[in-house]
């Protein structure tokens, strides 16, 4: 008669165990994301979350969605929606090549050479070989006359309003112009040599724009590290960069590298373009003549094009600055503003806010990037973008630019253990003090969810721990 009475008691403490563990298990998801929350790290901190169910069209969870907070790179989010509603997905951006003159029997062109920008943030320095290749086709051997840049496209700013002068050198901010070259930067390889000697430095492109004065030092392997100290400085003098490397660098390290915004955007790829020119049409006599738009009689040699998948793809996927800043101007001309402004393209990215629903006076929007900190959204915002690419046509399009978790971009390192795991596909965004994720992810019920974390005001000196609460509410969502 005890073992039966112990039998039952067993069974029935078995079954509250089971109950109790599985009612844990499966805890309502706004507990679970209140739980976060709760932690001391959010006494100061400020976070706002949003989460809408797609699939059964309704508010899952809601904590300061309506506050508004610096959006970081959350901002691209806004400016690439915008760009594929007002331009669709079959808009191209072209670098054009024109000529004035005559080309005479020998194929010498007497008369001009003109390169028209359009915003391609994409523009590489093989894509001026294929526009000198389009010379040598149309029977074009020599040059007499003047190569001009035409920039009229765009007004003459070259930042976006409130950007940290102290990141003046910095790749992810470029100067603006409306023919950037090479991401607007130089690279930097400085290899050690033997030690007492000056490392060898090399720059991709090799170009006399880019001048560099090596103050550095080759050292002995040292116990202690850093295994490299180099400093770099740059200067724009006359129509060159002058980029100062000074410190050392121990012969046993492999060659370090960098990459160095530069000034003068329009120098820049007028320099390396003449010296192509130069190169590629020997006995040619070429005057860089500065900028000067194209004339109405002038004849086009070609082109080259860039898909605005293309550029909206990279700009999300890792994050690119200038990607989102050239897109808020094209989005400005394709409006009629000749020249084009950055103003004239956060007015299509509230045209964006208001097709929305909500009131686009409500919010502050200073560039295309977020790098600036005048920036001001919400996380209700940002869902309710999110919801209306979802009705777009070009769904399919804008989610896959977004960083997938644990894969690519990114997120190419961020949830790999959890259930978000190629799962979320979200925009990341990081400013000092500011970190933001907002996309799409899928529950373990099927259903496709659209959220936005946005977490500011911390003075960590890194954004990880703030990374670790947005990547545990977003493993929340997925599970």
């Amino acid at each position: 008669m005890i073992k039966k009475v112990s039998r039952y008691i067993y069974f029935a403490i078995s079954t509250v165990a089971f109950v109790c563990a599985t009612t844990v298990g499966a805890q309502p998801l706004p507990e679970r994301l209140n739980r976060i929350l709760e932690n001391d790290f959010f006494r100061r901190a400020t976070a706002g979350v949003a989460v809408y169910d797609l699939t059964d069209q309704k508010n899952l969870y809601v904590h300061n969605e309506k506050r508004l907070c610096r959006p970081a790179s959350n901002m691209k989010l806004l400016t690439s929606a915008a760009a594929l509603t007002a331009l669709t997905s079959e808009y191209s951006l072209q670098t054009g090549l024109y000529h004035t003159g005559t080309v005479d029997e020998t194929g010498c062109l007497t008369g001009d050479v003109y390169l028209v920008g359009g915003f391609d943030p994409e523009l590489k320095s093989a894509d001026l070989d294929t526009l000198l290749l389009t010379m040598k086709k149309s029977g074009i051997k020599t040059v007499e006359g003047s190569l001009y840049l035409d920039i009229s496209m765009g007004d003459t700013l070259f930042w976006g309003k409130a950007w940290s002068w102290d990141d003046d050198m910095e790749a992810y901010q470029p100067y603006l112009s409306p023919i950037p070259l090479n991401k607007g930067v130089a690279k930097l390889k400085v290899i050690p040599v033997s030690p007492g000697l000056a490392p060898i430095i090399k720059t991709e492109p090799e170009s006399s724009f880019i001048r560099i004065v090596n103050r550095a030092t080759t050292v002995m392997k040292s116990a202690s590290p850093p295994s490299v100290s180099l400093g770099f400085s740059r200067e724009s003098i006359g129509n060159y960069n002058r980029i100062v490397v000074s410190g050392v660098i121990q012969a046993t390290e492999k060659p370090y590298e960098t990459t160095i915004s530069l000034k003068n955007p329009a120098g820049y790829i007028l320099t390396v373009f003449s010296e192509k020119m130069s190169e590629q049409f020997p006995g040619s006599n070429i005057r860089v003549s500065g900028m000067s738009p194209v004339p109405e009689t002038a004849q086009k040699l070609g082109d080259v094009t860039r898909s605005l998948a293309e550029v909206i793809r990279h700009l999300n996927k890792e994050s690119d600055n200038l990607n989102a800043e050239m897109l808020l101007y094209i989005l400005g001309y394709g409006q009629g503003a000749h020249p084009s402004s950055t103003e004239e393209g956060i007015a299509v990215v509230r045209q964006l806010i208001t097709q929305t629903g909500l009131d686009a006076k409500t919010y502050k929007i200073v560039d295309g990037s977020g790098l600036s900190v005048q920036n001001y959204l919400s996380p209700e915002l940002l869902v309710e973008v999110l919801k209306f690419m979802y009705q777009s046509p070009y769904f399919d399009l804008f989610r896959n630019s977004l960083p997938i978790a644990g894969e690519d971009g990114t997120l190419a390192n961020r949830m790999k253990n959890s259930a978000a795991y190629r799962n979320a596909a979200a925009k990341t965004g990081s400013l000092t003090g500011v970190c933001a994720l907002s996309g799409y992810v899928t529950a373990s019920n099927g259903h496709l969810l659209a959220f936005s974390i946005m977490v500011q005001n911390f003075v960590e000196r890194t954004s990880f721990v703030a990374v670790n609460y947005i990547d545990k509410i977003c493993e929340a969502l997925a599970e």
